[in-house]
């Protein structure tokens, strides 16, 4: 895994070290010893609050920590199952498309329940009507 793939997936995959890897865990509170108790806690429980001071620091020090995670899994490529994570993170990026639906309830149900299931990525959506149909718009 290369410094642009660790950095594209940034906190999420160093989040999914700390919870998978007892060896990234151990070393990355050695480098970073001033994030212990906030790693130490995400580790027991991974829906603590601490999960956003972890990601905090992790933009606040982006290059260094990537660095760290690329140079460990170099050393450790078994420390994590990286085709499950990209299948598990992976998103679809649908901005500047539209798409055309029924206006019927089970149809938009349907449109949401295949955004949900393909991952799709957006900053928002606008919605228009057209005839029978409703325009959806990705941005």
């Amino acid at each position: 895994m290369n410094n642009q793939t660790i950095t594209s997936y940034g906190s999420i995959l160093v989040l999914e070290l700390i919870l998978k890897s007892e060896e990234y865990l151990s070393e990355l509170i050695k480098t970073f010893p001033s994030i212990e108790d906030k790693v130490l806690s995400f580790s027991v429980d991974p829906g603590c609050s601490c999960r956003n001071d972890i990601i905090k620091f992790y933009d606040e020090n982006k290059e260094s920590v990537s660095k760290f995670t690329e140079n460990f899994l170099s050393q450790h490529p078994n420390a994590i199952d990286y085709r499950a994570f990209i299948q598990k993170y992976e998103t679809n990026v649908v901005s500047g498309q539209f798409f055309k639906v029924d206006k019927t309830e089970s149809a938009y149900m349907e449109f949401v329940d295949r955004m949900q299931q393909e991952k799709w990525a957006f900053r928002y959506m606008s919605v228009a009507v057209e005839d029978d149909k409703y325009v959806i718009f990705f941005a």
